[in-house]
């Protein structure tokens, strides 16, 4: 498969990381428009997943080392890291983390949570005031942090 230009994979697994390819493309196309605005070049940058992105890490970092080698951000340094879930009680303003709201629930609830988070106010509730006012606050997206410019 092409994907911007560079062959990145072949074989069974092609279509079940996808979406970790698009990801990539998506972050290299960032720096890339940036770079080209500014005149400047990529010396380093982090990229931070939600844990409850469902996004192979592994994979997106491999797509990553791929697609920067055939673009002007060859040498960067680049980090792939988690970021944490956190929710917060809409009731009392406590913040906690996604574990410590699912913790006490049974396998099945949390299957269920895992594929909508958004369901989280039905499964769980705050830890001091009981609320089931709950709203997932980080944890879900892909971010580009820290970037360095040369």
């Amino acid at each position: 498969m092409l994907v911007a230009g560079v062959k990145v994979m072949d074989g069974p697994n092609m279509l079940r990381h996808m979406h970790e390819y698009t990801i990539a493309v998506g972050v290299v196309d960032s720096l890339k428009n940036f770079s080209k605005s500014s005149g400047r070049r990529v010396k380093s940058f982090r990229v931070f997943v939600g844990e409850l992105s469902m996004l192979n890490l592994e994979v997106l970092r491999g797509a990553l080392e791929k697609l920067i080698k055939h673009s002007d951000a060859a040498d960067a340094v680049f980090s792939v890291e988690v970021e944490r879930a956190r929710v917060i009680c809409g009731s009392c303003g406590y913040v906690m983390s996604f574990g410590e709201v699912v913790e006490d629930l049974d396998d099945q609830e949390k299957e269920v949570i895992h594929f909508l988070p958004e369901l989280i106010a039905s499964y769980g509730a705050c830890r001091i005031c009981g609320s089931k006012d709950l709203r997932i606050e980080s944890g879900r997206g892909v971010s580009i942090r820290d970037v360095v410019y040369v």
